[in-house]
C-alpha cells in the first residue's frame, strides 16, 4: 500500500512473479535447475482500475499466450466480481544456464505450455 490507500503499481510486478512461479511449479518445473532456467526479459502492465487496499483477496487468472523457438509470453489479469485491475504480460525466455544463451524450450515444458494455451476466441 502506498500514501494514496492504494496498491502501488511496482506490487504488480510481484504478483506477476508469485503467479508465474506457481504457475510453473504445479506443472513440474522449477524456474531455474543447473541446466535451463525461465528468464523475464519483458513486461507490460495496463493498470486498468485502481485497487484500493483492503483484505478481500482479489482472483490473478494466468495462462499462456504464444510460443516461440525459445521463448514464451504469459497473459494475465487481476480481478475481483466487480473490475479487473490489471492485465498483463511477460516475456520469458529459456536460457542454458551453462552458456548463458537463449536455448530452445524443453519438449517437456513445451507440452505442458501447450496445456496452459488460452483459446483467444473463448
Amino acid at each position: 500500500m502506498d500514501v494514496f490507500a492504494h496498491i502501488n503499481n511496482v506490487v504488480y510486478a510481484t504478483y506477476m512473479e508469485m503467479a508465474r512461479t506457481s504457475l510453473l511449479e504445479a506443472h513440474g518445473f522449477k524456474a531455474v535447475t543447473d541446466e535451463i532456467g525461465h528468464m523475464v526479459v519483458r513486461n507490460e502492465i495496463d493498470y486498468v482500475w485502481q485497487l484500493d487496499y483492503r483484505p478481500e483477496p482479489v482472483d490473478m487468472e494466468i495462462w499462456i499466450e504464444s510460443l516461440a523457438n525459445s521463448s514464451y509470453v504469459i497473459g494475465y489479469e487481476l480481478r475481483d466480481s466487480d473490475h479487473v485491475y490489471m492485465r498483463a504480460k511477460t516475456k520469458m525466455v529459456c536460457m542454458d544456464m551453462r552458456t548463458n544463451r537463449p536455448t530452445r524450450i524443453p519438449a517437456d515444458l513445451r507440452e505442458q505450455l501447450e496445456i496452459m494455451m488460452k483459446d483467444p476466441f473463448s
